[in-house]
């Protein structure tokens, strides 16, 4: 296994890397080719502001996904 330290710093690159693509993806689609970097910002702050608000809704749905499976499962073997 390797050390959890270094997977967790991974997936926050990973994280990070995305998000720059995406903002480029974005530019690239408006045919826009540069940018001042104090925009750049503004955007990637959105984004992460974004990423996280969407990661607390996806946990969300999660652990009401499991708390209906631990529901239902608890309701048939009862029956």
């Amino acid at each position: 296994m390797k050390n959890p330290t270094e997977e967790l710093l991974q997936l926050r690159n990973d994280i990070e890397q995305s998000q720059h693509d995406l903002i480029r993806d974005f530019l690239n689609y408006l045919s826009i080719y540069e940018i001042e970097e104090e925009i750049f910002q503004k955007m990637l702050q959105t984004l992460t502001k974004y990423t996280q608000h969407t990661f607390r809704i996806t946990k969300a749905i999660e652990t009401q996904e499991i708390i209906e499976l631990v529901l239902v499962n608890g309701i048939k073997n009862k029956q």
